[in-house]
């Protein structure tokens, strides 16, 4: 999508006039089209951006912010779950706390990764036992 593309579709995000898909078949390409282009824009610079760090402390900023998008996605999980169960979408919202329970799974193990960018101390081998 190109830039002009991209905020018409923000616009009318923030607006509430966003088209929705009407058959699965629409949204299933949709979906495709979207891993697709991820993959073709930004798969190369992720590959090469990991490929330059020299030491695993280099990981921690990526680390950090990638925890950060993934708890604020947690949290509009749990809006979004909020929201469809007061309108009675059971369906919705069962979907939904499974996908915000992933997020905040994955919130917990991007720290998980984070604190393993940590040396460990070493033990003196007359101690290790």
């Amino acid at each position: 999508m190109n830039v002009p593309g991209k905020l018409t579709a923000l616009a009318a995000r923030l607006t509430g006039r966003t088209q929705a898909h009407e058959t699965t078949e629409q949204l299933v390409t949709a979906l495709d089209r979207q891993i697709g282009q991820l993959t073709d824009q930004r798969g190369p610079e992720h590959l090469a951006d990991a490929a330059a760090l020299p030491t695993p402390a280099a990981y921690q900023p990526g680390l950090i912010d990638l925890r950060g998008d993934a708890y604020d996605m947690a949290l509009y999980l749990d809006a979004l779950t909020t929201t469809a169960l007061a309108l009675g979408d059971a369906d919705l919202a069962d979907a939904l706390v499974e996908a915000s329970e992933f997020a905040h799974a994955l919130v917990a193990r991007l720290a998980a990764a984070a604190t393993a960018t940590i040396p460990v101390p070493a033990i003196p081998v007359a101690n290790a036992a």
